[in-house]
């Protein structure tokens, strides 16, 4: 069996696992992870966080999972961050803490505890990041329902005030600042 090991068969299998499948506007769905992909690069992310970057909707959107992955040979650290990313991963482990701690007043909710999880991850938060910024290009949105546009607008809105909570440290704009298009004067 063939091992996923480096970016160039990780980039051949995500576009495997997205193949028949369209983005809203009826482009190759694949063409999003590959843009995430390339928007880690441009940050000079490490290649383990590319590998995740194309592989972020696999397993979330396909019949791929996270063991899948691993058992392919893809980097454990690169299928941590698709673990991360995968909301459906996330809520299960919500579920499960919940039941044992969901009385307790400081117990967040499931989207703020998926993007803690991201933010306390550095490749994760790059991926996720550079995920919320594809998904919110102009062109894309465009093609969107307007009440569904409205809709993501809040989503990411608050996924960007969680995942970067302090944007100006005593004066100054903070280093890992992240622009929020959706913040009044995007600070």
């Amino acid at each position: 069996m063939q091992k996923f090991k480096t970016l160039a068969d990780v980039v051949a299998l995500a576009e495997f696992a997205h193949r028949n499948q369209v983005d809203k506007a009826g482009e190759p769905y694949f063409k999003h992870p590959k843009r995430v992909m390339r928007s880690v690069q441009d940050q000079g992310a490490q290649p383990y966080v590319q590998m995740a970057a194309v592989l972020h909707d696999v397993t979330e959107d396909t019949a791929f999972t996270p063991q899948m992955l691993l058992d392919l040979g893809v980097p454990e650290a690169a299928v941590t961050i698709v673990k991360l990313v995968d909301r459906d991963f996330s809520l299960k482990i919500w579920k499960e803490l919940e039941v044992e701690h969901g009385d307790h007043e400081s117990f967040p909710d499931p989207e703020t505890y998926y993007y803690d999880r991201i933010r306390e991850n550095r490749g994760a938060l790059m991926v996720k990041l550079a995920d919320i910024q594809d998904n919110c290009q102009p062109w894309r949105v465009n093609y969107l329902p307007l009440a569904t546009q409205e809709r993501l607008r809040a989503k990411y809105a608050k996924a960007l005030e969680i995942l970067n909570p302090r944007p100006v440290n005593h004066g100054f704009i903070d280093p890992d600042f992240v622009f929020n298009p959706y913040r009044p004067g995007g600070y």
